[in-house]
This record gives C-alpha cells, structure tokens and sequence, in this order.
C-alpha cells in the first residue's frame, strides 16, 4: 500500500559509485535491458566481467561514456539484466554501440556469438538525466527504479508537486541513513513511459521505511495527492540488486 500511494510521490558492485562521480544533470542513459535464462546466467555474468568490462573500462578513458552500471533483477518486471551507458551527449552511444561491439566481436569472438545465444529477448530506452542526488563513495546494493507515464501537459506541475512535497522526504532520508541516493530521469527515446525516479538503497528493510515516510507525507496533503494521483496515466515498478563480481577461483 505505501508504495502505491508512493508513486505519487550500474555488474560491479563499484557501478553505482560511478555515477556520482562521473554524470551528472545533463547526461544521458542508455539503458539496455535483456532477458537472460537463469540457467545462463552464471555464464553472463562471467563473461561480462571477463570480456566486456575492459572495453567498457577503455571507452570510458577515451571519453566516449562516462560511466556504465550493471544491475540485476530482483523483484517484478519482464527482464533481468539492466546494463546503462552513461555520456554527455547522446550522439556518442553510435560510436560507444559501434566500438564496444566491434571491440568485443575482435577480441572474443566465441564469447560474443555465444552472448547473441543466450539473450532471450531485449529493448533499449534513452533517459536524459535530470537531477543526481549521489555520494561519491556510495555502493548501493539496491535500485528501486519507479516509472510513470504523465502527460506533457502535467508535467511542468508534476515536477512542482515532486519538488514540494517529495523531495524534502528523499534528502531527509538520505540524512538519516535510510536512502543512499537519488535520481531523475526524462524521456528522450524508446519505451513506454516519461518520468522516472530511481531510489538507491545498501538494506532491503529501507526501502519500506523510506516509503512509510512517503507515504505519510502524501496521507498529509490529500487535495496535492489527488491532484498528483490524477496525472498518472501508466506505472511501473522495478527492483533491481547490485551484481557481485564472480569468484575467480
């Protein structure tokens, strides 16, 4: 129920971490996300680390993304692997696409063709990166990715009603320890929603906390709730954990 009423209202686990220090308002995401059998995944996510970790790690010092993160599916949503590219500009995810898979064809040629096996299915969305609210020295283990369609009409209000009442809630939580971060996102390309708001979390208990408060702010202001509630044409929420880096032994 409180996330309900709420709504109103990067795979290493170093990923996270990256972001905050790297992008910022202005940036873009390139969020790609792939549905993966369980039975494949172990295998994934090793090649991951093996194979493309170093070309993303490369790409990002020759500036063409500023950071990636990697997450996986925890609880609701049709995929379960979420990898993002982050760059200051959104006409550099053709040459990232273009290098980072002609990279990895050249150098892991088995490793790539059996990759195109695995994936069961697969989209992509482009986010413009509206608002970061992120420690440099975060590792968050959680990411509760909330998304919402609202008409562009709406929107500019939306925003208004969001700045007021939600948040104040979100920064005090991160104050008290309960939210390791927080970030905006609009829509730029692809998908079936507009806004986006991701919260970053290090104990699965914070989430509910986090979202009593908000809750309870929302139950505070009904005429703002109701007004708010009225806006929302489509939602959906994903919760996504931090990938641990495989055991080399």
């Amino acid at each position: 129920m409180s996330r309900i009423i709420s709504c109103i209202a990067l795979a290493m686990l170093l990923a996270p971490t990256q972001l905050a220090a790297q992008a910022e308002a202005g940036s873009k995401v390139y969020a790609a996300y792939y549905k993966i059998s369980y039975a494949d995944m172990a295998e994934w996510i090793a090649g991951h680390f093996e194979h493309e970790v170093p070309i993303l790690e490369e790409l990002q010092g020759e500036g063409v993304i500023q950071t990636w993160a990697i997450w996986q599916h925890m609880t609701a949503g049709e995929y379960n692997w979420r990898f993002a590219a982050i760059a200051d500009d959104w006409s550099k995810f053709d040459t990232f696409w273009s290098e980072f898979l002609g990279r990895w064809e050249e150098r892991a040629e088995e490793n790539f063709d059996r990759s195109g096996e695995i994936i069961q299915a697969h989209y992509d969305e482009i986010w413009d990166l509206t608002e970061v609210h992120f420690p440099e020295d975060a590792a968050p283990q959680y990411m509760y990715d909330s998304s919402y369609q609202i008409s562009f009409s709406d929107m500019e209000e939306w925003n208004a009603n969001w700045s007021e009442l939600v948040a104040p809630v979100l920064n005090q939580g991160m104050e008290d320890g309960l939210l390791v971060g927080w970030a905006l996102e609009g829509h730029n390309t692809g998908g079936r929603h507009n806004w986006k708001v991701l919260y970053f979390f290090d104990e699965w208990d914070h989430i509910d906390d986090l979202f009593e408060r908000l809750e309870s702010a929302w139950v505070a202001n009904p005429a703002l709730f109701e007004r708010s509630a009225a806006m929302v044409d489509g939602h959906d929420d994903v919760i996504w954990s931090a990938v641990p880096v495989p055991d080399s032994n």
